[in-house]
């Protein structure tokens, strides 16, 4: 703020790839665990000894948890490289 002078807190280094603040490679860390253990999920979820109701959470938590840390990852991306896979 140019008024009083107050700095703005930031989470991500935006429009430089090769540079980071810790908590934005923490956090991109964090989901990349998350979409791995949803494909782990997934893979329990065709065990034989599996009930039907786990098999529906696991596949269900499973789908999810990799939908989500997709799609945070391509969000990370375009905050980090405005237009990124956008066409005009």
């Amino acid at each position: 703020n140019k008024a009083t002078g107050s700095l703005k807190p930031v989470a991500f280094l935006p429009n430089r790839v090769n540079g980071q603040y810790i908590i934005e490679g923490l956090a991109a860390g964090f989901l990349f665990c998350m979409g791995g253990a949803g494909f782990i999920l997934l893979d329990m979820s065709n065990a034989p000894s599996a009930s039907r109701n786990n098999r529906f959470l696991m596949i269900l938590s499973g789908l999810l948890s990799i939908m989500v840390s997709f799609h945070l990852c391509q969000l990370f991306i375009r905050i980090k490289i405005p237009g990124y896979l956008i066409s005009e």
